[in-house]
């Protein structure tokens, strides 16, 4: 209904007279307007995207200094005490175990002390070379750092430190509000007095601590991704420690637009060398085009305003000139009933005028073509159908053969009875009236029932193999679509071989389609003729394969059922035979039952 009335609304004259003054107010002011407005966001845009540098500089700054404090925590492994425990290695006995560890550790609180760390260090882990875990406090149990990635490519630094998590640490209690995260700063434990092996430290930093340094910034939207896409940091605590997927299309030192969560975001991001983390900072485009919309809403005024003018004054003008027009619609209107015999009074020598002397030609030549031309062609096709209707009665062929297979078998002719039967019942599936669109395993029956009479007549000749799997037997394609290849095959293929022929049924299943395919090891197709038949049928042009009329058919008859995506293809070596391939839709779960 809707497209109805555009359609009428499009045909007026005077509504297109409306519609292109009022393009030429409004394009301009369009124009104009967008010029304006996608400055302004620009302008926005560049303002919020050196803003948001600004903090990243500043968030930058903050944690190159609270992640020195820690690094500077964690050399107190290369101090002489903690590196001659550590070559003393931890003792057997459970006293001197309790011991070592103290002496151990009260280095770290008296470094921790001395060098004022301000970060809450939340645990203190030495991992040996044989994945002993030495805890500061005994908080993971049943846990091990040894094997873990992050752990074994911060000992292949050689030294150097590495951030690694978020974790979910087993210690943390769940009736905490705070996030259950912690990061970890790592590095391996050169030996400094000896050369044995002294294995990695790993020293757990509540999420927590970053969360409060950095709301001191009063940042927002501000979101720190690692190297996996998790969440170190967020304004939303919930989210911290989880994967965040958008994370995959964000790099390193970069900006640009993203649609995030339903959301279109101007992302701007930057790359810590110090902790292989991204600031990612997000603004949504409301807030940007927030001091964009006021110059938008004054261009939609202005341009509101010179439409009404447009409409008034292209209203005036229209209906002057359609009122001639108008009047020859009416008369139209006439001819559009049926009445071919009007003619109209040509008042003007303008182009309403010479409109006018057209439609009153046309309307005699079409008189003429329905009276004439198409009168002739409905008697033409009437006769047409009375000698269809004249032509002999299919029962008088079911009954004349029947009787020929009864003499063949009284007078003791059993092949001739053969042929008769097989004939028979052949005409009998070609011409039924029934379904068009049969089981495959009928079709099936068909090609047997003409192969066999094929064979009478060329002494077994050729031989036909049909290997269909059982579940494909009830698909259902249309009536007499393998017969005609079969046909040709015989009479294009195998005829003229001098040894003997055999032809092929096969099918199976793809992902996406039902292929039955057609073979033989005939004389083939040379490639000249092949293609020129795949052109033709590409462009089912019937006319100019008329050798292989049964192949177009076919393909038609495919195409019209299943739709253009499915037909036959041929493939063929010259001297060594052809298969027709069949393309059909993939059967339906229900289709065999």
């Amino acid at each position: 209904m809707i497209k109805s009335k555009l359609t009428s609304w499009n045909s007026s004259l005077q509504n297109k007279l409306l519609f292109s003054y009022s393009l030429v107010i409004l394009i301009p002011l369009l124009i104009l307007g967008s010029i304006l407005y996608m400055t302004t966001i620009s302008v926005t845009q560049t303002q919020t995207q050196e803003n948001r540098l600004l903090e990243m500089k500043l968030l930058s700054q903050n944690l190159q200094e609270y992640f020195n404090s820690l690094e500077l925590y964690s050399r107190v492994i290369y101090t002489g005490e903690i590196q001659q425990l550590l070559n003393k290695g931890l003792p057997t006995d459970i006293i001197e175990q309790t011991r070592w560890k103290s002496s151990l550790f009260q280095q770290f609180a008296e470094w921790y002390g001395y060098m004022g760390i301000k970060s809450e260090i939340h645990n203190v882990t030495i991992v040996t070379k044989d994945g002993t875990m030495i805890q500061r406090d005994p908080l993971y149990i049943g846990e091990t750092f040894a094997d873990q990635p992050w752990y074994t490519q911060a000992l292949a630094l050689q030294g150097e430190v590495q951030v690694a998590g978020p974790f979910k640490r087993s210690y943390f209690i769940p009736s905490s509000s705070a996030s259950p995260y912690t990061f970890s700063l790592v590095r391996k434990i050169n030996n400094t007095t000896g050369n044995a092996n002294l294995g990695g430290i790993v020293i757990d930093i509540s999420v927590m601590d970053i969360y409060r340094l950095l709301s001191g910034l009063k940042l927002t939207n501000v979101i720190i991704l690692n190297g996996d896409n998790e969440i170190v940091y967020s304004s939303a605590i919930e989210r911290i420690g989880l994967k965040w997927a958008e994370g995959g299309g964000i790099h390193g030192n970069s900006s640009g637009w993203m649609d995030i969560e339903g959301r279109r975001m101007f992302v701007s991001s930057t790359y810590s060398d110090v902790t292989g983390w991204r600031f990612v900072t997000l603004d949504p485009l409301s807030s940007i085009q927030s001091n964009s919309n006021k110059y938008r809403d004054i261009t939609i005024g202005i341009g509101f305003f010179a439409l009404i003018i447009a409409l008034v004054i292209s209203n005036y003008v229209s209906r002057r000139i359609t009122q001639p027009i108008r009047t020859l619609q009416e008369k139209m209107k006439k001819v559009q009933a049926g009445d071919f015999n009007i003619q109209l009074d040509v008042q003007s020598t303008d182009e309403v005028g010479q409109l006018t002397r057209s439609f009153n030609r046309m309307t005699e030549e079409i008189h003429t073509l329905v009276h004439h031309v198409y009168k002739s062609e409905i008697t033409r096709k009437e006769a047409q159908l009375k000698a269809l209707h004249s032509q002999i009665n299919p029962h008088f062929l079911y009954n004349t053969l029947d009787s020929m297979n009864a003499i063949a078998v009284i007078e003791e002719v059993p092949l001739l009875s053969r042929m008769a039967k097989m004939l028979s019942e052949m005409f009998r599936y070609s011409i039924s009236s029934g379904e068009q669109v049969v089981p495959l395993r009928e079709e099936l029956k068909q090609v047997v029932r003409y192969v066999e009479i094929q064979q009478i007549r060329y002494d077994d000749k050729f031989s036909l193999i049909v290997s269909i799997p059982e579940h494909l037997l009830a698909y259902r394609i249309p009536k007499l679509t393998l017969q005609p290849i079969v046909e040709n095959a015989i009479y294009h293929g195998l005829e003229m071989i001098p040894g003997e022929g055999r032809i092929e049924i096969s099918g199976y299943e793809t992902d996406d389609y039902t292929v039955i395919e057609v073979s033989d090891n005939g004389q083939g197709i040379t490639p000249d003729e092949l293609a020129d038949i795949q052109r033709h049928l590409r462009h089912r042009e019937t006319k100019s394969v008329s050798e292989h009329i049964g192949l177009a058919n076919v393909q038609e008859r495919i195409e019209l059922h299943y739709g253009p995506d499915c037909g036959i293809s041929l493939k063929s070596e010259h001297g060594k035979g052809t298969t027709v391939t069949y393309k059909l839709p993939k059967i339906e779960k229900d289709a065999t039952s």
